[in-house]
């Protein structure tokens, strides 16, 4: 009887520790299912932070979004490069593809490709005769970006005068304003649009144009993120194909089909990207 008490004993206790083993492996594993996303304060962090909140819950995590403040853009590459921040959407080009790990996704519905005009005040009677990209090239005015904007290499690629701001771009919206400086327009994104014009009463929104480019934002991650980059090209896919990035863009972007930016109403420039990214 004492050996077939003893066995017992081994038994529960070997059963014990079974059980306490798979119970410190599911607690791993649902501790590996938490994720913590770095989010710069950018405009578009409600927009972003949602719709990454939306697909990772999907699919099985734990999502806490802490946003880094009082970043200025000309640094917000620096930091996603050392890890800082975990994730931005940006302008697909190669110097980036070549810091970053992409994930080729349309990242705003096709809205920031999409460009609408800031102009000094009193100067739209210089667009109102434009219908083609001929003459918008025609009128001779220079637009001002920030050098690392997709939008800079799509304007030398169609023999645009522009001209880049290194460091910090911000300072484009008083240059073009004073209209003095040699900048005579500041192109934004629909949806930026549609957010910056009560911000700027010291410029105008050019009234009929929209200038198309056929590549929307794309999501960048730190190269510190190397399973988070993982993921999300396995998720931001499907997160395309099943329309919740549509949903999301038309709940936070649907004031682009409101004045002053009218999108659906205004004259289509198409802007040829002529195989930028290779060059």
């Amino acid at each position: 009887m004492p050996h077939r008490t003893a066995r017992v004993h081994k038994y529960l206790w070997r059963t014990a520790l079974a059980v306490l083993a798979a119970f410190v492996v599911a607690v791993s594993a649902m501790e590996n299912q938490r994720l913590t996303l770095r989010l710069g304060d950018l405009t578009e962090f409600d927009y972003l932070s949602e719709l990454l909140t939306h697909v990772l819950e999907a699919d099985g995590y734990e999502v806490d979004i802490v946003k880094v403040s009082d970043v200025s853009p000309a640094r917000l590459e620096w930091f996603l490069e050392q890890g800082m921040i975990s994730v931005m959407m940006m302008g697909e080009t190669a110097p980036r593809s070549d810091r970053f790990l992409s994930v080729r996704v349309a990242m705003t519905d096709n809205l920031m490709n999409q460009r609408i005009l800031f102009i000094p005040k009193g100067q739209q009677y210089r667009y109102n005769q434009v219908k083609s990209l001929e003459d918008f090239r025609a009128l001779g005015v220079v637009g001002g970006m920030g050098a690392s904007w997709l939008d800079y290499q799509i304007w030398l690629a169609n023999d645009l005068p522009v001209i880049g701001m290194v460091g910090e771009w911000r300072r484009l919206y008083n240059m073009v304003a004073v209209g003095n400086r040699g900048i005579d327009y500041l192109p934004r994104g629909a949806q930026e649009m549609a957010r910056e014009w009560q911000e700027h009463p010291n410029l105008d929104v050019e009234q009929h144009l929209v200038l198309v480019y056929d590549k929307d934002h794309v999501l960048y991650v730190s190269p510190r993120e190397v399973e988070l980059h993982r993921t999300l090209s396995k998720l931001m896919p499907e997160a395309s194909r099943d329309g919740l990035i549509r949903t999301l863009a038309e709940k936070h972007y649907r004031a682009v089909f409101d004045h002053p930016v009218n999108l659906a109403k205004r004259r289509v420039i198409p802007l040829p990207e002529l195989d930028i990214l290779q060059k």
